[in-house]
């Protein structure tokens, strides 16, 4: 059984991911929620060996006119997104066993101009950035994928879907008219960590609802 590490296991999508895929993957939660663990301090960190793969949830949706966002918001969103992925894939890299699989996240907002996503969007074209380019280093070690997707409704977004008059909106933005589900993360993710995936590395996958690509 092939031994993953969650890291921000308490996520919404990692709980869907733990509870339909737990007869496949024994997964290790690691989390701040239940234990002293803080992605900017290596310190804490669980030691790990033998690891075959890796996904890496927390983020932020910091959602600000430009003008209204402070330093302090642009050095959160960078320590959460995209410094923390650094600190745990440093730490872990000598951990991974071959054909190991890395999963990062993304949005739509990194590749499609969106008013208000100024922070968030340069975070995660960072992280999209960066895993392409370790995927190229790390190969054929080690494979990293990236799911970018559209809104998905989880607790971290319920204040942007909170109304029927929201919901409808944003579905009616999507040329499959609806919100994305916590299942449609969770089953990619599941899909990239198996060897259903072997010989895909280095990609960008947009869960958009088609938003990205069609009009």
């Amino acid at each position: 059984m092939k031994k993953i590490l969650l890291i921000g296991s308490n996520s919404d999508i990692s709980k869907a991911l733990i509870f339909e895929n737990s007869t496949e993957f024994d997964f290790i939660q690691i989390s701040s929620s239940n234990s002293a663990f803080n992605i900017l301090d290596n310190k804490t960190f669980p030691e790990q060996n033998n690891v075959d793969g890796l996904v890496y949830f927390p983020g932020t949706i910091n959602l600000k006119p430009f003008t209204n966002l402070k330093e302090d918001d642009f050095q959160r969103d960078y320590e959460i997104n995209v410094l923390g992925l650094i600190n745990v894939l440093q730490f872990y890299h000598k951990s991974f066993n071959q054909n190991s699989s890395i999963v990062t996240i993304s949005t739509i907002a990194a590749s499609f101009g969106m008013p208000f996503h100024t922070s968030i969007s340069m975070c995660k074209s960072s992280v999209e950035a960066l895993t392409k380019s370790l995927a190229a280093e790390w190969a054929p070690k080690i494979r990293l994928n990236c799911i970018a997707p559209s809104l998905i409704a989880t607790k971290m977004s319920e204040r942007l879907i909170n109304s029927e008059l929201k919901k409808n909106k944003i579905s009616e933005k999507h040329p499959l008219k609806k919100i994305g589900e916590i299942s449609d993360i969770s089953n990619m993710i599941s899909f990239l960590l198996s060897e259903k995936s072997k010989w895909m590395t280095g990609q960008i996958i947009r869960l958009d609802g088609g938003l990205s690509n069609i009009r």
